[in-house]
């Protein structure tokens, strides 16, 4: 009689006051076949109906865990890989949607390149909102690789492997993974102390670029095998109101700059591809903040994408209301407010 497959990856679930879409998540985990996996649950002390949903829908198929006291976002991803056995470890979000093939496509991945000394995978993704409908590209990016193949026929190829330092130009001026649709090795967490806990909008991105620094990372080729939910309780729409994220991303670029510039003159060259990107999203910021009646923060993001990038004032220039809505913000902020603001509506 053969012995069991050891599995080599441990699917994490972090969670906290989940319970909402959680059914559907661990739903998608549990119908993953090929492919043997460990899965546990790390409960960052959830208030709601989280821990029996996982209960009812797992049984003794998780290992749960609940946090001794909240760790935060980072916290408890870090924790989730502490507490896992395998090789590599896919932290998969409570919301997402995991579909069949994910698992065993990866692994068949990191199986068949074991000289590429990989540390990272990932693979593309779709957006939904919270009823599982489709989100267009227009209003949430879904992430991914624009690869180049120098006009090569990437028909055959079931993946992109690269080595270690070659993708810093794709992750230098944005983030292209989606957290659920990457799987980390182990050892590359272990190794590079986890992730931050000083970020929290870009703490994946952070990691993933240490990642590249020292492992050699692949990208599935081939339809998203992971569906990430978008709604207003999410960690992204939190940040909405103020700049938290745009500081955030600000000081990551500063950080890419001065530790991968000096070796790869070629990251710099996107810099001002990133800050164009920054000064769009201030510039929306800006936006938001009027409406929501809020003109100091409208005036200091109107400033800051101007600041980043010039072409801001012929983006406003060419669109009537934007042009009249920020010229009075410039100039009569209390008018701007009366005119154009719904107080509220921003938050």
């Amino acid at each position: 009689m053969s012995k069991p497959l050891l599995p080599r990856v441990t699917v994490a679930l972090p969670t906290c006051n989940g319970a909402r879409h959680l059914r559907e998540a661990l739903t998608g985990i549990l119908a993953q076949t090929g492919c043997e996996f460990d899965l546990i649950v790390v409960d960052d002390r959830s208030e709601d109906d989280t821990l029996a949903i996982v209960r009812e829908i797992c049984g003794d198929r998780a290992k749960m865990t609940v946090n001794s006291e909240r760790l935060g976002l980072a916290g408890n991803w870090n924790r989730c890989v502490e507490l896992s056995r395998t090789e590599w470890v896919a932290i998969f979000h409570q919301d997402d949607v995991m579909h069949p093939g994910h698992l065993a496509n990866q692994q068949r991945l990191f199986e068949s390149q074991p000289e590429a000394r990989l540390g990272l995978i990932a693979g593309p993704v779709t957006m939904i909102d919270e009823t599982g409908r489709s989100v267009p590209t227009s209003v949430v990016d879904p992430g991914g690789l624009a690869i180049d193949f120098g006009g090569a026929d990437a028909s055959g190829l079931s993946s992109i492997v690269v080595l270690p330092g070659q993708w810093n130009h794709f992750l230098a001026s944005s983030n292209p993974f989606r957290c659920s649709a990457v799987t980390i090795l182990r050892e590359a967490h272990q190794t590079l102390g986890g992730f931050d806990p000083s970020y929290r909008y870009v703490v994946d991105w952070e990691f993933w670029l240490r990642i590249a620094r020292k492992w050699g990372l692949a990208w599935c080729l081939g339809p998203p095998s992971v569906s990430m939910r978008w709604h207003a309780s999410s960690e992204t729409h939190r940040f909405k109101t103020g700049v938290a994220d745009l500081e955030e991303t600000t000081r990551l670029l500063d950080a890419i700059d001065r530790i991968d510039g000096p070796d790869h003159p070629w990251v710099r060259k996107v810099r001002p591809a990133a800050d164009r990107t920054l000064a769009r999203a201030y510039l929306n910021r800006a936006h938001v903040a009027l409406k929501g009646g809020n003109a100091e923060l409208a005036r200091s993001c109107l400033a800051r994408s101007i600041k980043l990038d010039r072409s801001t004032l012929a983006r406003i220039a060419v669109d009537p209301r934007l042009l009249v809505q920020m010229t009075t913000l410039k100039l009569r902020p209390e008018l701007a407010i009366r005119w154009f603001g719904r107080p509220g509506s921003g938050e």
